[in-house]
């Protein structure tokens, strides 16, 4: 199904997968239309031949009139931290329903909605081996849970909207801050393993995101689907950080911080956020999330999407270890 002409609406246009994602519909001769709110930071956007729209997914009355005539909605925007359950949930899980209400009243002609969800839905594989679709979901987080409440929302409008779900593990590249710490360590000569177990994990480069979702917009499949996007490789965290230092040409020391450490700071941060009023990214579920084994199963992404990661760690990190640089943010 060919994309040129057609309109877009993006949500999350601003932030790290959005933004290059509407850069890619651009491309493709689509009309863009970009969900923001009047505070939002528009440093990848704001020069882009888009059309900005304003509103809030919490608040459902901001988005009418905003659907109408859209063919496809790509729905990026998520909160990825808080201090409790509501900071998620009201955004992840009852905001994906706004979003999803308001495109059955004002978008009749709705070919796809494509949600990004996360691999956190799913909960860390047990044993190693990469999950598929069809293990059940038992999220470690508020992020993964509120994820998951928001997928389960989206899939719930299958039967009167065309849906699917695509679930990232760690995704990285230019603009991405997540990633940027770990970049940071390595360049002050510490690789930081937490706890003492070897631990997987499955990584996607952004542009190969993008692709994913460019292609659960223009294939046929049945509404309700969800798909595991990801490169080929199951990569250890020696790996990534070995990677790392080589793209930025230094040397860096292994240390391995206990997991009795880790979760006593966790619980300091979140005393420091409760008490300044703030959230804070770092807190004992995120533990939890890092001492997992994050891997997973591409096969029917690429089956039914035509899915074709072209990006490894080796190439991936290079790049962006590159932006990074000429950007100076290392």
């Amino acid at each position: 199904m060919p994309l040129q002409g057609k309109k877009a609406f993006v949500t999350g246009s601003n932030g790290f997968t959005g933004s290059f994602l509407t850069e890619e519909l651009l491309k493709r001769g689509m009309e863009v239309h970009c969900l923001v709110r009047k505070t939002s930071n528009l440093r990848w956007i704001g020069n882009l031949n888009i059309k900005t729209v304003y509103g809030e997914l919490t608040k459902p009355e901001t988005l009418k009139g905003l659907l109408k005539g859209i063919d496809y909605i790509f729905h990026t925007a998520g909160v990825k931290q808080g201090r409790n359950w509501e900071d998620f949930a009201s955004v992840n899980q009852r905001g994906t329903k706004n979003l999803l209400e308001a495109a059955v009243r004002e978008a009749p002609g709705l070919k796809k909605f494509i949600y990004v969800s996360s691999m956190a839905v799913m909960g860390p594989s047990k044993d190693g081996s990469p999950v598929a679709e069809t293990k059940g979901c038992k999220p470690v987080t508020f992020y993964g849970e509120s994820k998951l409440k928001g997928e389960e929302a989206v899939f719930e409008f299958k039967h009167r909207l065309p849906v699917v779900s695509l679930r990232p593990p760690a995704l990285y590249g230019p603009r991405d801050e997540d990633m940027l710490k770990m970049f940071f360590a390595v360049k002050m000569g510490v690789k930081p393993f937490f706890g003492f177990r070897k631990k997987y994990i499955s990584l996607c480069y952004i542009d190969d995101f993008i692709q994913a979702c460019v292609l659960s917009a223009e294939k046929d499949i049945k509404s309700g689907n969800a798909y595991f996007i990801a490169d080929e490789q199951v990569y250890s965290w020696e790996d990534v950080h070995k990677e790392i230092a080589e793209a930025l040409h230094v040397r860096a020391v292994k240390l391995k911080i206990p997991i009795s450490l880790v979760f006593t700071t966790a619980f300091l941060s979140e005393l420091v956020a409760k008490v300044s009023n703030r959230s804070t990214l770092f807190t004992r579920q995120k533990v939890r999330e890092m001492l997992g084994q994050w891997v997973c199963d591409i096969s029917k992404a690429k089956s039914e999407l035509g899915f074709n990661p072209k990006y490894g760690i080796k190439q991936g990190i290079g790049i962006s270890a590159k932006w990074y640089k000429e950007n100076n943010w290392l």
